[in-house]
């Protein structure tokens, strides 16, 4: 009987490990150097983004052509154990004020960039909202994003790249008890070769904004787990009980 319910305890010590992560190490750089990483995530032409949509403390892992070239927590990318730059919201870029800006820093807050959303003219007289990338300086990058972080275009207007976020190509136990989803960018290196990664950070910080709003019932994780390992304890303890019940009568 002893060596039953030390068998049932390891069994569910085994669920709680699985269920909660544990043991996961931070996504492992697979690129020689940091430097190298950093050039794949701007010149890959697919370049993928797993976030956790609601949780601040997740590590989660940026791919280059298939190749772990970092992570993200939150909203900062490191590159090995490197802090590189992080994303945060603001409305007043240069002196230009919109509803939709983003900033980019580093470790020391030394502002590297912008993208804001702004109204740009069309070929037929009329203006639509866009989300442009711009310099420290304030000046226009050669390459816009559409507002919602849909389409990549170049500065004639021509569409370069697209951007999806979704639960596909996300583990079951992660759609079950995480919240992190997956952009993907696919971008035509024939037409561009170079998008600064940070500007595809800024477009995946609009997709995950739109994606919350749409999916306003984030994953308990807490409450899930609880409620999975309750269910296997009961039914552990039914078989277990059941096993008992033969052994005496025989």
């Amino acid at each position: 009987m002893q060596k039953r319910k030390w068998s049932n305890s390891i069994l569910l010590l085994l669920v709680i490990f699985l269920l909660t992560g544990c043991g996961k190490n931070t996504p492992e750089m697979e690129f020689a150097s940091v430097d190298e990483a950093k050039e794949a995530l701007s010149t890959a032409s697919t370049v993928e983004i797993y976030t956790d949509l609601y949780s601040k403390r997740r590590e989660t892992k940026i791919l280059a052509d298939g190749k772990v070239a970092g992570y993200v927590k939150w909203n900062t990318v490191y590159i090995g154990d490197q802090e590189w730059f992080s994303v945060d919201y603001t409305n007043d870029v240069k002196g230009e004020k919109s509803a939709t800006g983003y900033g980019y820093y580093d470790a020391e807050g030394n502002c590297l960039g912008y993208a804001q959303e702004r109204y740009l003219d069309l070929e037929d007289g009329g203006r639509e909202p866009f989300l442009v990338f711009l310099d420290t300086d304030g000046t226009m990058l050669d390459y816009f994003g559409s507002k919602g972080a849909w389409e990549l275009y170049d500065g004639d207007g021509n569409r370069i790249g697209t951007g999806r976020i979704s639960r596909d190509g996300v583990s079951l136990l992660e759609i079950n008890y995480t919240n992190i989803y997956r952009t993907v960018f696919k971008i035509d290196r024939t037409e561009t070769a170079y998008i600064d990664f940070m500007d595809l950070m800024a477009m995946n910080e609009v997709l995950q904004s739109n994606e919350r709003f749409i999916d306003d019932s984030p994953v308990n994780t807490g409450v899930q787990i609880y409620e999975t390992v309750a269910f296997i304890a009961i039914l552990i303890m039914a078989i277990g009980g059941t096993q008992w019940k033969k052994k005496r009568k025989e």
